[in-house]
Parts: C-alpha cells; sequence; structure tokens
C-alpha cells in the first residue's frame, strides 16, 4: 500500500511505517454469480455486458483468498524489511528506517517521494511497488474521506450505492480533484481513511489516480466475509475511523491537519470528536453537504458545540477550498 514516512524524535531517520496485503484472487464466476443473483433479488440490479467489466473484478476482490503466515520483504533506496507474517486476514505491517541523508556526509538528501518493491525470489517475475512519501514534521496535512466525500457513493441509498460501488465506474465528485490540487500545490500531504473496505483497495488506488486526486495513504476497514453478510459491507465506519485518525495524528504532531468528509455518514460527529482530542493539530474541518442540511441544523449544533465556528464549515461549492 502507499506509505508515508515521518522523521523520528532526533530528526536523524525516516520511520516509514509499511503495509501489505497477501491473497489469491480466486476469479470464481459460480460464487460471483450467485451474488449477482443476491443483489437482483434485493435491488434489482442487473449484470449487463456493460457493467460486467466492472462487477466481477471488484466482487471477485471481496471474495479473494487472504494468505495466512505469509512473509513480505520491501526495499526502499536499497535499505530492506521482513514485515510480520500476515495474519487470517492477509495483512501484514512493518517498519523500515531510512537515514535523512545517505552515509556520504550528507550531500545527497532523499527525495520527497520514494519506491517500496517487494522483494520476490529470483523465479519470480511478479513487480509489485508502491509510492512512499517523505513527510516534514511541520506544514499541513489533509484528512479525507472517500464515499461522497471524493467519489459519489449514494451511501445511504443502498440500491444506488452497490450499483455505483460494482456496476459503474467510479464516478468524481465535481470540484473535488482541482480543490485538493490546490491543496497540495501549498504543500498538503492527503490521507485518505474511509469506512469502505479494503478488498476495494485497488480500484480505489485507480480511481485516485485517474482523477488526479493527490495521495499519500489510504486507510480501509477490514472485513471478512466469513465474520459478518455480504450486505454489511455499507455499515459505517464510527467504530473504525477514529483510531485512524488518531494514529495519522500522532506520526505527525507538529504539522496542522483539516479534516474532509461529508454529511451523509458520522463524518461530522468523528471529526468534531477528533478536534477536541486534538484542537491545536487540527486547523479545520470542512463539511461537504449531501443532504440539504443547513449550519443552524440541531445536529451540527450539538456536535461542534463549544467548538469555533470558524473552525468548521458545511460546503456545497468545492471551488473555494485551497483558495487564499
Amino acid at each position: 500500500m502507499p506509505a508515508a514516512a515521518h522523521l523520528d524524535a532526533g530528526g536523524a531517520e525516516w520511520v516509514v511505517q509499511l503495509h501489505a496485503w497477501v491473497y489469491r484472487h480466486p476469479g470464481s464466476r459460480l460464487r460471483s454469480a450467485a451474488i449477482a443473483r443476491l443483489l437482483k433479488l434485493r435491488y434489482g440490479l442487473e449484470v449487463t455486458p456493460a457493467s460486467a467489466r466492472f462487477f466481477y473484478p471488484r466482487i471477485n476482490l471481496l471474495l479473494a483468498d487472504n494468505k495466512r503466515a505469509r512473509t513480505v520483504v520491501v526495499d526502499i533506496a536499497s535499505t530492506r524489511a521482513t514485515l510480520k507474517p500476515t495474519g487470517a486476514n492477509g495483512h501484514a505491517r512493518g517498519e523500515l528506517r531510512l537515514p535523512v541523508a545517505p552515509a556520504d556526509g550528507g550531500a545527497v538528501t532523499l527525495p520527497k517521494r520514494l519506491v517500496a518493491r517487494v522483494i520476490f525470489p529470483s523465479a519470480d517475475t511478479r513487480k509489485i511497488e508502491a509510492s512512499v512519501e517523505l513527510i516534514s514534521k511541520t506544514g499541513l496535512s489533509v484528512i479525507s474521506d472517500i464515499d461522497d466525500t471524493v467519489k459519489v457513493t449514494h451511501v445511504r441509498e443502498p440500491r444506488r450505492m452497490w450499483e455505483s460501488t460494482f456496476y459503474k465506474p467510479f464516478e468524481p465528485v465535481a470540484g473535488m480533484a482541482d480543490a485538493y490540487r490546490r491543496l497540495a500545490a501549498r504543500g498538503a500531504a492527503f490521507h485518505y481513511v474511509s469506512s469502505s473496505p479494503w478488498h476495494l483497495s485497488e480500484p480505489l488506488l485507480e480511481f485516485l489516480h485517474a482523477d488526479g486526486f493527490p495521495l499519500t495513504t489510504l486507510t480501509l476497514k477490514h472485513m471478512r466475509l466469513k465474520d459478518r453478510t455480504l450486505l454489511d459491507i455499507a455499515r459505517p465506519g464510527r467504530e473504525t475511523k477514529p483510531p485512524q485518525i488518531a494514529a495519522i495524528l500522532a506520526r505527525f504532531p507538529e504539522r496542522r491537519f483539516i479534516l474532509i468528509g461529508d454529511s451523509g455518514e458520522d463524518d461530522p460527529e468523528i471529526y468534531a470528536d477528533a478536534f477536541r482530542r486534538s484542537p491545536s493539530q487540527i486547523q479545520r474541518i470542512l463539511i461537504r453537504n449531501v443532504t440539504g442540511a443547513h449550519l443552524d441544523d440541531a445536529r451540527f449544533s450539538t456536535t461542534f458545540a463549544g467548538i469555533d465556528p470558524a473552525r468548521w464549515a458545511l460546503f456545497d461549492d468545492p471551488s473555494a477550498i485551497g483558495r487564499p
């Protein structure tokens, strides 16, 4: 997965938090066809020749065979790290440290972006790599939701949510990529934290890159079909997002953050709670209005009680985001 590096307490090393998912793509038409029948019965959705090219690859990712107890070795700038063995969900994490400057007296510094490459045995010709962004101690960062914040998903309408997620090309929210690029031009790093499942990380990363959204890291929700029913995929991530956001804030204590989400789920409540825990770090909260809400609605009066009104906003038009 794309990674961010932060400086250690002494400022001598970059610390890279690594994350990998090891799985086998099942390619099972029988199982995916069974899900297609379920969704047709529940929501009246049809897999057509036009939608099949989206439906089957994405549904098969949900059916992926996670690989337990696998070892992943990663190389960054000629330094290697071995991640902890993968768990039951196929995910593994680890850490790699790099000197701030190579051992040449500091004449050459590392570039802002590096590449993490998976090391395979010599007979294995696969090439798997991801970006690693070096994030300075100070500066601006953005923590952003995905569904209905930067991607049109219709999370509040189950039929349309399933249709937009599995039957159609992902659709960007108009104007949001431009807004994020304006923030990136000011040096902002971008951390996407979403309640979408990790299974959809590949198509989500492709979407973000293809539509020009700047990206540093992606954090999604763990979900195993053995643990809950398929139709529970749309449940909100209020229990998962807060610790994920807290972990990002903890890694970059001197940076200032803008939190961007939407009014369709729990982003206002999650972000307000995060603000109360870390008011000096969070510069502003921006909520995309997808529910026809108003600033003086009881929900927002309660959620943002005691928070300076200048520190949060409800917006319909993203054109002002990132402008001086």
